[in-house]
């Protein structure tokens, strides 16, 4: 259990963190949540002796551990990506090479031979102990869940991108399963499948966990506690997020109701002071008011986190019914292939989720359609009247560095929009003066969201976003979640916030292999259709959908296909996990012999047979890991196809 005492902290003249107190407990998981600047990273920085408050104190159990992911680029390390991420198990390391070492002697030696494998066997227990035979296969599962292949495990990790090099720095944290887990912004620098695992992962994670994150179905799916901070002041709410929201709603309807009804007794209290004043009959009464009124405790009033300002995104001229067509599009860089005869249609009116591992094309693909990237074949054509209005992380450097966030955001808006900026800047996160901020002296994050604002006011009939809510705290999502849905164009999203999609999107399109997938339905449409493994819609025929009611003969007898299928596929799944299951037994079998084999003090007395075995156990661990987990995915597949017979 980790205590902070009365935290205090200030930077200048502004108190970020003001007597905090706050107990993290043992196997918790939390979301600490408030608007950006707040404190959050600050709080997170305190807790990891990264900085010292200027009052309070901490205290925790000797030998606690803490892991932490900062939102910012972690130092540069050199090194390969495995040998990385292991590099936190020092002493196993260090293990390791001893037994390496003893093996060596062992083969030369000519006296001491006992003593060398009574060291032998003392080191290779404590180092099977702390997990030593598995430590290499776990810190592979886990690269893998993050999204690496087993080609980049011996790459050199200066090769990758700042967001992979924090996905190496992550797997480090995991590995090291420390006693608390602090991840600022995490799902920022993964893509929805990497992040999908990572929930997985801590899910089963024994430690604690602290999350800063503004992605609230991350956040709904984890957290058991919401910790807010707002106004130095944190307040912990046990739940969910929904939990949250409701619990805060009624408090500041409460809240709102005391401070009304305090404010009417002041009023009353006041009226009768001033009325009877100087009258010396009613003296005595009134200096009974007046200590009265004085002795009333101001009542702090609550209020919403949303300013209460929601804005409209408006369309100059609306397109024709097709905004792009795509026909057998070709599009490589250098040698490698992105796509290869894809085939699209997007009609007007749709909103729609790129969805896809990071490197897919999800990016090219918007890039293709803007008209950056021009294909090596097929075609691609815009629909009369389309007119696209782009925001993209890269685009923050068409900003002109002279002008004010204000200047720059005018640029792009009517006479009418003028007197709306502030409002929208404020709604961004940029409010007050810092409107009048030049571009040159705002955070990477502010620039991104004065680029935003800049394209939502550009009466676009097409709006193409990639990840516009990176640098958005809650409040800002939820503005821009409801401008877009009431948005009467066309939306075409890349974001790895399932929740924002959730609500948006009606249409989801699979970058994966070169090729498009099509699910009609949000995001946990396509979930469910992904995890059911029914076949979908290809790209190639697409249009508006017909209303469901109404199943043609062709319909029902494609119906029929698809759940022969899906029986014939069970059939072969469950074929499938009989046979994983028996060969689990056999690696478990083998386990067990190689086990008793190795706690024999006669195996010792021969060294040579000692090396192999180890080599093999080691494998045997593996290759034992390697089939539960595949056994898990594909009973998890038996599992949902037996869910879809019984619904079809």
């Amino acid at each position: 259990m980790l205590h902070l005492h009365n935290m205090t902290y200030a930077i200048g003249p502004r108190t970020l963190l003001d007597g905090v107190n706050w107990i993290i407990n043992p196997g918790r998981r939390y979301a600490l949540i408030g608007p950006n600047g707040v404190g959050k990273t600050t709080l997170l920085r305190i807790i990891h002796h990264d900085i010292t408050p200027q009052d309070g104190r901490m205290t925790r159990p000797r030998d606690y551990s803490i892991g932490y992911l900062p939102q910012e680029q972690v130092a540069h390390e050199r090194g390969k990506v495995l040998p990385l991420v292991l590099a936190g198990h020092r002493e196993l390391i260090e293990l390791d090479d001893k037994i390496q070492t003893l093996h060596r002697e062992l083969q030369n030696a000519l006296e001491n031979h006992d003593e060398l494998l009574s060291q032998l066997g003392s080191v290779e227990q404590r180092f099977d102990a702390m997990g030593g035979y598995t430590i290499e296969t776990e810190a592979k599962a886990i690269l893998s869940g993050l999204g690496f292949q087993q080609q980049d495990f011996a790459r050199e990790a200066a090769e990758f991108s700042g967001g992979w090099r924090m996905r190496i720095h992550l797997a480090k944290l995991l590995l090291l399963n420390p006693d608390l887990l602090l991840l600022d912004e995490p799902s920022n620098h993964l893509d929805l499948p990497s992040l999908e695992w990572l929930e997985a992962h801590l899910l089963n994670f024994k430690g604690s966990v602290v999350i800063v994150s503004h992605d609230r179905f991350f956040i709904e799916r984890l957290c058991q506690e919401i910790a807010e901070l707002e106004n130095a002041k944190l307040t912990v709410y046990p739940g969910n997020y929904s939990f949250y929201e409701k619990t805060k709603q009624e408090n500041i309807e409460r809240t709102q109701k005391q401070w009304e009804q305090q404010k009417a007794e002041r009023e009353r209290q006041q009226h009768f002071i001033d009325r009877f004043r100087y009258k010396a009959t009613k003296a005595v009464q009134v200096q009974s008011r007046i200590k009265k009124l004085a002795k009333l405790e101001e009542i702090d009033r609550m209020t919403a986190a949303s300013s209460g300002f929601h804005f409209a995104l408006q369309v100059d001229r609306p397109s024709y019914r097709d905004v792009v067509k795509i026909e057998s599009l070709c599009f490589r860089y250098d040698t490698e292939w992105v796509f290869e005869d894809i085939d699209l249609e997007i009609f007007r009116g749709e909103k729609i989720a790129l969805v896809g591992l990071n490197g897919a094309g999800k990016t090219t693909l918007t890039r293709l359609i803007v008209g950056e990237l021009q294909p090596q074949r097929g075609l691609l054509t815009l629909g009369q009247r389309t007119s696209i209005g782009y925001y993209a992380q890269h685009q923050v450097d068409a900003l002109r560095l002279e002008s004010t966030a204000y200047e720059e955001v005018a640029s792009s808006a009517t006479n009418a929009q003028l007197p709306l900026i502030r409002n929208i800047l404020g709604l961004f996160g940029i409010s007050g003066d810092d409107a009048f901020k030049k571009i040159a002296v705002l955070s990477g994050g502010e620039k991104a969201r004065v680029s935003l604002a800049k394209m939502l006011l550009s009466g676009a009939n097409f709006i193409i976003m990639d990840e516009p809510t990176n640098h958005l705290d809650m409040a800002s999502r939820e503005a821009l979640e409801k401008a877009l849905n009431a948005y009467e164009g066309t939306l075409l999203l890349i974001s790895h916030d399932r929740y924002f999609l959730d609500k948006l999107v009606n249409r989801v399109i699979e970058v994966n292999n070169k090729t498009l997938k099509v699910y009609e339905g949000n995001y946990t449409d396509y979930l469910e259709k992904r995890q059911s493994d029914v076949p979908e819609i290809t790209a190639e025929k697409t249009g508006p959908t017909e209303p469901a009611a109404r199943k043609s003969r062709e319909q029902k007898r494609l119906e029929a296909q698809a759940r022969q299928k899906v029986s014939k596929a069970r059939n072969e799944l469950k074929k499938t996990v009989e046979a994983m299951e028996c060969e689990i037994e056999r690696l478990e079998a083998r386990r067990i012999e190689i086990e008793r084999r190795m706690a024999d003090p006669l195996l010792y007395k021969n060294g040579e047979q000692v090396g192999p075995l180890r080599k093999e156990y080691t494998q045997v661990l593996k290759d034992i890991e390697t089939a539960y987990k595949s056994l898990a995915d594909v009973s998890a597949r038996y599992e949902n196809l037996l869910a879809q017979l019984e619904k079809s």
